[in-house]
This record gives C-alpha cells, sequence and structure tokens, in this order.
C-alpha cells in the first residue's frame, strides 16, 4: 500500500512536469516556476534567458513585461516588451497569470489598469491642490500624471491634464510640449485642441493659440465657451469683425441668462470700437435686460451716447459735423446716466459729474 502510493505521487509529478515542459524551453519553464513561487529576481533571469532561446514566443515579453518591468516601475522597458510581443503576433492567444486572450487584449488591459491607477491619482492629488493650493499637492499630480503617460504613451487625456499642471506649477515650457503631445496623439479630439489653445495663450502665445480655437469650434460648433474663447481671441489679435461675429454665434448657443448677457455686453463693446453705435446700443439694451444687476451695459449705452456727440460735434471718423445732433445724443447719455444713479445708489457722486460733463458738452453744442 505504502509503494502504490509512492508511484502515483511519482507518477503525478512527472505528469506536472511534462505539462510545463510541452512546448516550452528549459529556461522558459523554470521561469514560469520562478513566478509562481513570486522570485521575480530569479522570474527576470530566467524570462531574459528564455527570450534569446525563444525569440519568436509573444507570450515571454508579455511575461517580463508585466511581471517584471512594471513591478519595477520600469514602463519604458514594458512597453517595448509590450511593443516586441504585439509586433512578433498581435492575435497569439497566451496565458499570463492563468488567463489566456490574445496578445493585443493583455497588452491593452496591463496598460490601461497601470494607466488608470496612476492618472486616478493624478486627479485626486489635483482635485486636492484646487482646494488647499498647497503645492505638494501639486506635485504629486504632477508625478501621477507623468507616471500615467509612461505607463500608456497613447493616452492623449493625460498629455492634456498633465500640460495643465506643469502650466499651474509654472512650468509654461513642459505645459506647451504635453499640450502638443496630446493633439499629436488625437488630433480631431475637442478637448485637447481647446486646452492646447487655451496653454498657449496663457504663456503669451496667443497668435499660435488661434489655430487650436479654431478647430477645437469647428469640432464642436455649439459649445458657447469655446466660441466665446475664440471671440476673445479674435478680439486681442484686433479681428473685431471677426470677434463680433463670433460673439454673434456665441449668443446663439448660450443658454444661461446671466453667461448670455456678458456676451451682449462684449457685443456692445466691439460695436462701439468699430463705430457701430446702433448696434452697440442694441446689444447693451440685450445685456441689460438679461441681467438688471449690469450696470456696466447701462453705462456702456451712455459711453455710446457720448461718443456719438463727439463725432457729430468735432466731425471725426466719418461723421458730418452737426452740432444739434451733438446735442440731442449727449441729452440721451444724460438720462441713460440718470437712470444708472436710480440702480447704482452706491455711485451716486460719480455719476453726477459725469452729468455735469455730459451738460457742459450739450451746452457748448447748442450754441454753435
Amino acid at each position: 500500500m505504502i509503494i502504490k502510493n509512492h508511484k502515483q505521487l511519482l507518477l503525478t509529478s512527472l505528469i506536472s512536469l511534462m505539462v510545463w515542459g510541452c512546448g516550452s524551453s528549459p529556461e522558459y519553464t523554470t521561469a514560469k516556476m520562478r513566478i509562481e513561487k513570486a522570485d521575480w529576481v530569479q522570474a527576470e533571469e530566467y524570462l531574459v534567458k528564455a527570450l534569446e532561446v525563444e525569440p519568436d514566443n509573444p507570450e515571454i515579453p508579455v511575461q517580463l513585461g508585466y511581471h517584471i518591468y512594471a513591478k519595477q516601475s520600469k514602463w519604458a522597458q514594458m512597453n517595448e516588451m509590450f511593443e516586441r510581443a504585439l509586433k512578433i503576433d498581435p492575435d497569439a492567444k497566451v496565458t499570463i497569470s492563468s488567463q489566456t486572450r490574445p496578445v493585443r487584449e493583455h497588452v491593452e488591459q496591463f496598460r490601461y489598469r497601470f494607466w488608470m491607477e496612476s492618472y486616478n491619482k493624478g486627479i485626486v492629488n489635483y482635485n486636492k491642490w484646487k482646494q488647499s493650493r498647497n503645492k505638494t499637492d501639486l506635485q504629486s499630480a504632477v508625478t501621477a500624471f507623468e507616471t500615467a503617460s509612461k505607463a500608456n504613451p497613447n493616452e492623449s487625456q493625460t498629455f492634456s491634464v498633465l500640460a495643465t499642471s506643469y502650466l499651474e506649477s509654472g512650468q509654461n515650457d513642459l505645459a506647451v510640449q504635453n499640450g502638443k503631445k496630446a493633439v499629436e496623439l488625437m488630433p480631431n479630439d475637442f478637448n485637447t485642441n481647446f486646452t492646447l489653445s487655451q496653454i498657449l495663450y496663457r504663456v503669451g502665445q496667443k497668435e499660435e493659440s488661434l489655430p487650436y480655437i479654431e478647430k477645437a469650434v469647428e469640432l464642436n460648433q455649439s459649445n458657447s465657451n469655446a466660441i466665446r474663447y475664440l471671440a476673445n481671441v479674435y478680439y486681442e489679435l484686433n479681428e473685431k469683425e471677426k470677434s463680433v461675429k463670433t460673439f454673434e454665434k456665441a449668443i446663439e448657443f448660450e443658454t444661461d441668462k446671466i453667461q448670455k448677457a456678458n456676451l451682449y455686453f462684449n457685443l456692445g463693446v466691439l460695436n462701439k470700437q468699430l463705430n457701430n453705435f446702433s448696434d452697440a446700443e442694441i446689444a447693451f439694451e440685450e445685456a441689460f435686460y438679461l441681467n438688471e444687476k449690469d450696470y456696466e451695459a447701462v453705462r456702456g449705452m451712455a459711453e455710446a451716447y457720448e461718443e456719438l456727440g463727439d463725432n457729430y460735434f468735432n466731425g471725426e471718423d466719418g461723421f458730418e459735423k452737426d452740432p444739434a445732433r451733438a446735442a440731442r445724443w449727449y441729452r440721451k447719455a444724460e438720462n441713460k446716466v440718470k437712470s444708472l444713479m436710480n440702480i447704482d445708489i452706491d455711485n451716486e457722486s460719480t455719476y453726477k459729474k459725469d452729468i455735469e460733463l455730459l451738460r457742459y458738452k450739450r451746452g457748448i453744442a447748442e450754441k454753435n
């Protein structure tokens, strides 16, 4: 009875050895045994040897990438092994940690897992920084995003958020570099283009930011934030006609009353600068209609009327000299300022001075 059990045990061991050895080199068989025992030093040694003996076996580089280099946070080496496996045969079914699936699926799963761990850690620290404004939290976010970008260098959103983190930490060159990397990976993505445009604008590269915000608006033509941003860029680049048209488009898609009021106000300012005074008046009135606390809109109307009065009085900017019409516009400006006194009582003294000046101008115009 004892002898029989001994023979059975011996037979089981032989079968196990045959399974391990079937189709595998001794080096790879030993490597897998070391992996099972979590002996990572020996596992690495024999996996490297196995790779030399079986250079066309895609399972070995996946094992090296996942079990060895990922555990050591050697992301470049991990991805080098993954790419090597994909180059051998992306559709070959291999077994890693008892899971059998194509090489491509293993690689995607592992990269996503390591990327997600670091990316989520970065988001947590970035949000902490937004609350605390503690530089340590921001640096922790940067470090985590850097790790995520190395774990999966093909994930564009990592580079966008990393670029933003670099910008907040004052590393402008790295911010631009990573923002461009994100667009390079996903040239037709709204967020990557919008983010890069904002970064370039903030670091003073306004002209360079324009193509990216134009692209973003092209990709999402109903996003009022992007359209409004494009209008501002046009304005800063002194392309005021384009800015007017873009503000009009932003107004069309904006649903928030206060935001729409702000857009109308900016449109009024632009039209006033372009001497489109009737359009400016309409825009300012719309701004005040949508937001009765927008005193600046009423002031904008008053200033537009005063400028019209000045133009008619002096005969400038294409206006024919007409003191009588100038006086009428000064009177309209005065009425607007009076209405301001009733709604913005904290600045009553300022408005009284404005009225005195307008009456002075009107008096001179009426004498001519």
